[in-house]
């Protein structure tokens, strides 16, 4: 059986969670939150709301859509690289990086 190549693997999944998170920080500006505080603004602003304090000029559908995207789609390529290696195993990867990354 062909081994698989986990460098290449892994940077892809690297690059999906990249482009996810490049979504939703692009999302959160959309929805009238600062995307460089990406971790902690939609999560006040969703705090805030659950309290009957909503923030004026925020999108509350797509701050909710921002938190999906960071706390659940982010890591699903990783997350699917995990259980492949644990259902394979070490033995069936090849773990060479290629020469562009030496």
């Amino acid at each position: 059986m062909k081994k698989l190549h986990y460098p290449t693997l892994k940077r892809r999944a690297d690059n999906y969670a990249k482009s996810v998170n490049d979504r939703a920080r692009a999302l959160c500006y959309e929805a009238g939150l600062d995307g460089s505080l990406l971790g902690i603004h939609p999560h006040n602003a969703m705090v805030s709301i659950h309290y009957g304090k909503p923030w004026r000029g925020v999108d509350y559908a797509k701050c909710r859509k921002v938190i999906w995207l960071t706390d659940d789609v982010q890591w699903r390529a990783s997350r699917a690289l995990d259980r492949l290696y644990d259902r394979l195993g070490y033995e069936a990867f090849d773990w060479k990086l290629p020469a562009s990354l030496r």
